[in-house]
């Protein structure tokens, strides 16, 4: 019989897709999701395993403040401390997603938004904030932004987070804003590039339900390599 989706399952599916789109660099990067059979815990991806090898198994479990409380292969965790600040912020932030991708990454470094320059763009333009709180700047803070509905978070000069109310959903977002920032960066200073009217920008915004069945497909190739 198919293995019954879980937090755990979808988390591994959705590293391992990102994965193959090279997302990984080293240990930077996490993602984690609150433990629905552990209120008030997380699971988080273990430190050293590579995103295109985890499994299920490999998750760990950590408590509200951070700390880690069951393990999995002895393995420990990096870098939590911005993904628990926004499941803080906002109990809708059931996961959050920080990779280091390569578009993203240099798009921060601008500090701006990302614009509609076609209609993949517009998917998440209206869904970004931008918070420089990382250097000491006087914007919000990606929590305060999550707060205010904000499910693009980007951290000037460190890439982007994205959060939602599942794994499917988040893991869109991601996706969706790595290519947006490869567009954005293509077309940058280009004769004739053009952006889509700001009036027609909520009809291309997914609903959380949209965001997540879009992610369907990498769950499906999860399941068709036959993840465990």
């Amino acid at each position: 019989m198919p293995r019954v989706r879980d937090t755990r399952w979808e988390l591994a599916a959705a590293l391992r897709f990102f994965g193959r789109l090279g997302y990984e660099f080293g240990f930077n990067g996490h993602v984690s999701a609150r433990a629905p059979e552990v209120p008030g815990h997380y699971w988080v991806n273990p430190f050293g395993v590579s995103i295109s090898a985890v499994s299920p198994a490999d998750f760990v479990l950590v408590d509200g403040e951070g700390q880690v409380v069951e393990t999995r292969g002895n393995h420990a965790i990096n870098g939590f401390a911005g993904n628990l600040a926004l499941h803080r912020a906002a109990p809708e932030v059931q996961v959050a997603i920080h990779l280091h991708a390569p578009r993203g990454f240099i798009w921060s470094s601008l500090g701006e938004p990302l614009e509609a320059v076609n209609t993949d763009a517009a998917l998440v333009v209206g869904l970004q904030g931008v918070s420089d709180k990382i250097w000491g700047g006087s914007g919000p803070s990606g929590a305060e932004l999550a707060q205010a509905g904000k499910r693009v978070l980007w951290q000037k000069s460190h890439g982007v987070a994205t959060w939602g109310g599942s794994v499917g959903e988040a893991a869109f977002y991601f996706w969706a804003t790595e290519r947006a920032a490869d567009a954005n960066l293509a077309l940058r200073g280009i004769a004739g590039r053009s952006v889509l009217p700001a009036d027609s920008l909520a009809k291309w915004t997914p609903s959380p339900e949209l965001a997540r069945a879009h992610f369907e497909v990498a769950f499906t190739l999860a399941e068709a390599e036959g993840l465990r």
